[in-house]
């Protein structure tokens, strides 16, 4: 049965989106000279969020508000984002969950991508050190650790004494965070819930899929509890 679970945390154990907004906030309130000028721009970044706007945000913002150019780069806006500490909260039930599983003999981890520094703000300000150990940042790791790269689950695998076949992943991303671990004989679980950026994104083919997936932190006891915890002993590296 699963003896260690490893989570996610962009959009597992808390919502991206709030993220983004409370960087944009931040942004906004660095960049302008008033409140005022902080609420317009901060509505304008998000407004672009919304419409599906990724990626090129603060060079849109420049080209939209030239007077900022002026003063600040882009550069100057994304290190404001990713330095910022995050006012963020895990997601509606995540806090019972891993409170439930902390009474069981399970360890707990987090894997997750993404700027180092971003990263491990938004642990410090979930204080996930209360319920995981590791905490595993990819960036830090170097590239070839990040999704969908095996690598970083093997780590852990190996940092606990537990072999793949009694380990899972709660995720959100079928893109890049299910092959991996699957790979290695892990079993895997999709979260998945409508405030998800990736909420309606479906795998490329089977080999990216979760094992199962469940709408609901609460569910994972469940799972726990079923057959469908059991990893697969045939898979490589099991």
């Amino acid at each position: 049965m699963i003896k260690g679970l490893v989570f996610d945390l962009d959009d597992t154990l808390s919502d991206e989106r709030d993220y983004v907004r409370s960087g944009f906030d931040c942004v906004a309130h660095a960049a302008a000279r008033s409140d005022a000028e902080a609420a317009r721009l901060a509505d304008w970044m998000w407004a672009a969020f919304e419409s599906g706007v990724r990626g090129d945000t603060f060079d849109r913002l420049l080209a939209a508000f030239p007077d900022l150019g002026a003063r600040l780069t882009t550069d100057d806006l994304i290190a404001a984002y990713r330095n910022h500490v995050p006012a963020i909260e895990l997601a509606p039930g995540v806090a019972e969950l891993l409170d439930a599983l902390r009474t069981r003999d399970l360890r707990l981890g987090v894997l997750t991508d993404g700027p180092s520094a971003s990263q491990s703000a938004k642990a410090a300000a979930l204080q996930l050190d209360r319920w995981f150990d590791p905490i595993v940042l990819t960036d830090t790791l170097g590239p070839g650790f990040a999704k969908p790269s095996p690598d970083g689950f093997a780590l852990i695998s190996r940092r606990w004494g537990v072999p793949g076949r009694h380990l899972g992943y709660v995720a959100d991303n079928p893109e890049k965070d299910f092959v991996g671990p699957r790979q290695l004989g892990w079993a895997t679980v999709r979260l998945r819930r409508p405030t998800q950026l990736r909420f309606a994104l479906e795998p490329a083919d089977a080999a990216f899929a979760a094992d199962i997936e469940l709408n609901d932190p609460a569910a994972i006891i469940g799972w726990l509890e079923s057959s469908a915890a059991i990893g697969s002993e045939d898979q490589p590296g099991a």
